[in-house]
């Protein structure tokens, strides 16, 4: 989904992000990969803090541009937290607090090859 321009902020120093949206219109569809859907609007507040200093990662422009490494990038372990909610016809719900404890968070800048 497209979101507003204003909707994505990354501080000074690059080492949090935020992404915020209210009342974002999306298709919610019942099983995936099916054309059925209905409308509906999310809000999504989520919030990332590099929790490490940042790692290149990748090769850029020196291997060939088919190749998985074609890409340059700088990548810190984060940690992420967020609310959200949704809602459509007869159907809302709200979130508690989010986190990504004990899951998968990462802050950090690329410039996309290929495969990216």
């Amino acid at each position: 989904m497209e979101i507003p321009d204003d909707s994505f902020t990354v501080n000074g120093d690059g080492s949090g992000a935020r992404l915020r949206v209210n009342d974002l219109p999306i298709p919610d569809t019942f099983f995936f990969s099916n054309n059925v859907s209905v409308a509906a609007e999310i809000d999504l507040d989520v919030r990332w803090r590099a929790t490490a200093a940042p790692v290149t990662r990748g090769f850029g422009n020196t291997v060939p541009p088919d190749d998985f490494g074609a890409f340059l990038g700088e990548f810190s372990d984060a940690s992420a937290r967020g609310t959200g909610g949704g809602r459509e016809t007869g159907f809302s719900f709200t979130t508690g607090s989010l986190t990504a404890s004990g899951f998968f968070a990462e802050l950090g800048y690329e410039r996309n090859g290929v495969f990216l």
